[in-house]
């Protein structure tokens, strides 16, 4: 049973096993969203995926079972939009798009996903309507898989490094190559370019600022630091979030959970919620990457042990936190917060909290809001001796304009997106996708001919023409309702 279970008083009354089962899917319904991201979470630890693949990871869940329920309902999704079945149960088809997603994703954990998956049907009976509605969530996080696999998350990308003042350098102990550069170049999900909301420049090494603020890290940010406070140790750990734990994305997923458990049982609001402040925090991730691996800033550690022009070198200086392996300039739990807090006070206002860590496990913080705990997780990066000060302020302000940004797209949809298109030549194939309304019909091009009309199916996919011997151009147009128009083309053999 999922959240924290039911709890029944017989008394003296019987309580038929129809009602029984009636009350069981009801309380399963109010928690299947909560549910399904706490799984997400939870295979984030278990498989220590790395703070950038976090992000993508709960996005794409997240809109997987948003998508599913605003299709269920009629309503436009945020990447995807089928026809539902008939009287089809969306809690069914969110489950099954959320395990679909998961499996993607962790395919390392697919029998533990499998096992989850069988359970959370246990409510309903196994008949032709549940079949349907697995079948539906399914075709929807399939597509919204075809959609997002090119995004460039497994790309392989290089950065320059060396030993020239201010440029980065791994770090000890471990000095690991740089982490997912590639996330650069991800595909956005809002965003209309990576370096849409690229800062300005850090302090140059050699100035004075730069030099006031490697000294203000030495200084409170050491293994051993004398001026910084106990509190600021125990927040520089409950925030350190580091690979192993939920991540800083999964953090406030937890935060966010926590903040929905209990104030709406509604399972469209909870999916609503979740799925902006994951988009808002993806892209957070993907600017983040953009200023890290174009501006490639050396981390205090290095900076401190080789000294400054404003600033005698320590050698033996060490952090209180381990570096992570990326450049110093943004702070990565800095632009997730100011996304994540943008958007949560967005939706629930300027209310107070408490929350717990998977890297502290028994220490809760208390917080007057989301904004101040933001603010202490750029703080926290300070005190623990792995970023700037301007590392961590520049950060806040990058991660409050794409939390904006993301959530003003996320609302307002309209006039976004255009139908999206997948083709793949070598099965003559493709997809045709719209968040607002199914695409019907395609036309296709053969090496400029006049078009020809395709039928799409109800998930979207469509065939190709056949054609004759040798290499051919296709040139495919989607067009949705609103009269918004896509073009792909590819190059096929024929025969």
């Amino acid at each position: 049973m999922r959240g924290n279970g039911l709890r029944f008083r017989f008394g003296r009354h019987l309580v038929s096993v129809c009602a029984l089962i009636m009350a069981m899917a009801s309380a399963r319904a109010e928690s299947a969203v909560l549910f399904w991201n706490a799984e997400t979470n939870r295979a984030i630890q278990q498989t220590s995926m790395d703070p950038f693949m976090a992000t993508r990871a709960l996005a794409l869940e997240s809109i997987a079972v948003l998508d599913t329920l605003r299709s269920a309902a009629d309503r436009p999704g945020f990447l995807v939009r089928l026809p539902a079945p008939a009287g089809v149960s969306p809690m069914v088809a969110a489950d099954a798009a959320a395990h679909t997603m998961l499996v993607y994703l962790f395919p390392a954990r697919r029998a533990a996903l499998d096992a989850v998956f069988i359970r959370s049907l246990a409510a309903y009976p196994a008949d032709d309507a549940r079949a349907r509605a697995e079948t539906f969530g399914t075709a929807i996080a399939r597509a919204i898989i075809a959609i997002r696999d090119r995004d460039g998350w497994d790309r392989t990308g290089t950065v320059i490094t060396g030993n020239a003042p201010g440029q980065w350098r791994p770090t000890p102990p471990r000095f690991l190559p740089p982490l997912d550069p590639q996330w650069a170049a991800l595909t956005p999900f809002t965003l209309r370019f990576q370096g849409q909301f690229r800062p300005a420049a850090p302090p140059a090494p050699g100035t004075a600022a730069f030099g006031s603020a490697l000294a203000l890290t030495a200084s409170i940010g050491g293994a051993h630091s004398r001026s910084r406070t106990a509190d600021q140790t125990q927040a520089a750990h409950y925030w350190s979030d580091a690979i192993g734990t939920y991540a800083p994305a999964g953090h406030w997923n937890a935060i966010a959970a926590d903040a929905l458990r209990a104030r709406t049982q509604d399972p469209m609001r909870q999916a609503t919620v979740l799925a902006a402040l994951n988009i808002a925090v993806a892209d957070a991730a993907i600017a983040m990457a953009d200023a890290k691996y174009t501006f490639t800033v050396w981390r205090p550690i290095t900076a401190i042990r080789e000294g400054d022009a404003n600033f005698l070198a320590q050698p033996d200086w060490t952090r209180l936190l381990e570096t992570p392996n990326h450049p110093s300039y943004l702070s990565g739990h800095s632009v997730f917060s100011g996304a994540a807090a943008t958007v949560l006070t967005a939706e629930f206002g300027s209310m107070g909290f408490q929350a717990g860590s998977a890297s502290t496990p028994g220490i809760t913080r208390r917080f007057a809001s989301f904004d101040q705990a933001a603010e202490e997780v750029a703080d926290s990066r300070l005190w623990g001796g792995i970023h700037y000060k301007f590392d961590n302020d520049n950060g806040l302000a990058t991660g409050r304009a794409v939390g904006k940004w993301a959530l003003d797209v996320f609302r307002h949809p309209e006039g976004h997106r255009a139908p999206m298109i997948i083709l793949d030549a070598a099965a003559m194939a493709g997809l045709a996708i719209d968040a607002d309304a199914p695409v019907q019909a395609v036309e296709v091009s053969l090496d400029g001919m006049p078009a020809v009309t395709v039928r799409v199916d109800a998930d979207g996919h469509f065939t190709l023409p056949t054609c004759s011997k040798g290499r051919h151009t296709m040139a495919v147009t989607a067009r949705d309702a609103n009269g918004q128009i896509a073009t792909a083309s590819t190059t096929v053999n024929g025969g």
